[in-house]
């Protein structure tokens, strides 16, 4: 215990004290992602059998239990706080109303015996539920053949623009402003029509590549 009667320290107070304005937004963000309607989330991997490979699940089941972790974390913090300092709870059951409570209890829940592990034990349940509403990005691996097939390709400024997204990072400055770039400065040339006045441009996609690496970016320079 601190002179001043806490049994956490100011550090692990302020760490609470954001973690516990979080959850609210959090919780409902489980709840989008529960029923699979969060735009952080890819449709849901889970899938009912046999038919596995068309019938998704109508709901997200690692939401739910990272929704029913966070908020069985917070009950058996609040029920102790309850209990040791004699306290009503007068909030609603569900876990951003826990939340709520706890962040306007924050003083006698540093002053209940027992707490020095809460800090951690909510960090744990909120980072959990972070990983399920915003899942970290994945590496896409680039399928070789799938690349000797796209330099093949004949695609407009837009379609390569677009392909280059999905080619890894030394791709990601190929816009559709830099394949004019590069036709301008004679480096590519665009496939024999005839054309459609209205048709855009083609080009074969490896020759947009391969001049891409090879012609130096224009950098701006500062004014």
């Amino acid at each position: 215990m601190t002179p001043d009667h806490l049994y956490l320290s100011h550090d692990a107070i302020r760490d609470l004290d954001r973690l516990l304005r979080e959850i609210p937004d959090l919780a409902a963000d489980l709840t989008d992602a529960f029923a699979c309607r969060t735009r952080l989330n890819g449709p849901t991997e889970y899938r009912l059998q046999p038919r596995s490979a068309t019938q998704p699940l109508p709901y997200n089941p690692a939401a739910s239990k990272a929704a029913d972790h966070l908020h069985a974390t917070l009950v058996s913090w609040t029920r102790l706080i309850c209990e040791q300092r004699g306290l009503p709870y007068t909030a609603g059951a569900t876990t951003p109303a826990l939340a709520r409570w706890l962040h306007r209890n924050l003083i006698a829940f540093a002053m209940t015996e027992g707490v020095e592990s809460a800090p951690t034990d909510i960090a744990a349940a909120v980072a959990a539920a972070t990983r399920i509403v915003c899942p970290p990005a994945r590496e896409r691996p680039i399928n070789t053949d799938q690349i000797a097939q796209a330099r093949r390709a004949r695609l407009n400024a837009s379609g390569i623009a677009t392909l280059a997204k999905e080619l890894g990072e030394k791709y990601q400055s190929l816009t559709v402003r830099r394949v004019q770039t590069l036709r301008d400065a004679g480096r590519i040339d665009p496939v024999p029509g005839p054309w459609s006045p209205d048709l855009p441009e083609l080009f074969v996609v490896g020759e947009v590549l391969d001049a891409h690496l090879t012609h130096p970016t224009r950098r701006r320079v500062a004014a």
